[in-house]
């Protein structure tokens, strides 16, 4: 015995309901003996076709007149199709192309001597420029296996350094040495700019060599270990009030503004 067809059995119930529920139309007519595979039009005035789609999913109909149509199961068919809004690919149909790994690498760099610059050499770069180390520098983007950079650290009266440091998503710590040039200052020496005639300047604090007061072209060179130290400067000037300064050093020349009040009448 042949087995049925389950998508022919399917229809046939279908159009059994489609006949039986029609409340505005003559009887239906005893099926004959294509009844398996044409159906007879739905409730109300909807096609055949029209109804069937409308209430069983799966089902694709075409109608033959007014009054019937035939049906096929086209479930598996969906199934199986592409889901387009998953798979995001193009309007086209151009396949997807799978997003890569991605992550970002941030700088941190230790200190070292003032002014200090940092220039990406190679790499992936997030710039070509020079800044400072002590600013923030850009965000790195790397795949998330990581990443190799060249960079490069500069600075006044030092070699330059360059190094290679392998890169991790998140916070990279960057450490560098930078190696003073030969016969390079190791004393800071002052040109005060600004002073009245007959300005005194005394250093109040910091690495000082004496706390005694100075004439401005007499003030003497400050031994430093390491640039960046501060002083405390007190001013003096006959007609003006005391000043008080406050100055970054470095090794080698440095010029220090001097501001100062003139002193009221009779004092």
């Amino acid at each position: 015995m042949r087995a049925t067809n389950p998508a022919l059995l399917v229809l046939c119930v279908l159009g059994l309901a489609c006949n039986r529920t029609r409340s505005d139309g003559p009887a239906a007519a005893t099926p004959g003996p294509d009844a398996a595979n044409t159906l007879a039009a739905g409730p109300g005035s909807d096609p055949c076709a029209v109804y069937i789609e409308r209430t069983v999913q799966g089902v694709r109909c075409e109608a033959i007149d007014a009054a019937r149509c035939t049906c096929e199961l086209v479930a598996a068919a969906s199934a199986s199709a592409p889901d387009l809004a998953a798979n995001s690919s193009s309007a086209s149909g151009a396949p997807a192309t799978p997003a890569a790994e991605s992550a970002v690498a941030n700088l941190e760099f230790a200190k070292g001597p003032q002014n200090t610059i940092v220039q990406c050499v190679s790499g992936p770069c997030p710039t070509r420029s020079a800044d400072f180390i002590t600013g923030v520098y850009p965000p790195i983007p790397i795949p998330a296996a990581g990443a190799s950079v060249q960079l490069e650290f500069r600075a006044m009266h030092y070699k330059p350094y360059v190094g290679t440091y392998d890169l991790v998503p998140g916070r990279n710590y960057i450490q560098f040495a930078l190696e003073r040039e030969f016969g390079a200052p190791v004393s800071a020496v002052f040109q005060f700019e600004g002073a009245p005639a007959g300005t005194t300047v005394e250093c109040v604090s910091g690495p000082c060599v004496d706390n005694k007061g100075h004439a401005i072209d007499k003030f003497p060179e400050l031994p430093l270990k390491d640039d960046g130290a501060t002083l405390l400067l007190r001013f003096n000037a006959p007609g003006y009030r005391t000043a008080m300064t406050s100055f970054q050093v470095r090794r080698g020349p440095n010029i220090v503004p001097v501001l100062m009040e003139k002193a009221p009448l009779g004092k």
